[in-house]
């Protein structure tokens, strides 16, 4: 069985995590507790439905609403890059990263709860 650690899935949302928290700990304080908080919160929580996931019996129920909660970062990240708090390269980036975990979740949500590895 693949450890939360070693599944792609929590290797990649952590890379998100660590990439994201940097970059948005420094924007204007008229949207740090608006928009980066918010931001920061659903990047969090998916993180927890993820694991969740992995934990509980409720694997599909944790599955949508982990998929609720990355719509929310990619909804975050727009608006943050359309004030231009983010550049277009680091825009790009962070679509990237999101697109991969999205894609890794859509996946996980196929297989019925069982973590791709």
């Amino acid at each position: 069985m693949t450890t939360a650690r070693q599944s792609p899935i929590f290797v990649r949302t952590y890379d998100l995590l660590q990439w994201l928290l940097p970059h948005t700990s420094g924007w204007p304080r008229i949207y740090r507790f608006t928009l980066t908080q918010e931001l920061v919160r659903a990047a969090l929580r998916f993180q927890e439905r993820i694991l969740e996931a992995s934990l509980t019996s409720e694997t599909a129920k944790r599955l949508e609403q982990a998929d609720v909660e990355l719509q929310k970062v990619r909804l975050y990240l727009r608006l943050g890059y359309d004030l231009h708090l983010l550049s277009p390269s680091q825009y790009a980036h962070a679509a990237e990263l999101i697109g991969h975990v999205g894609r890794l979740l859509g996946a996980w949500r196929s297989k019925g709860g069982v973590a791709p590895s």
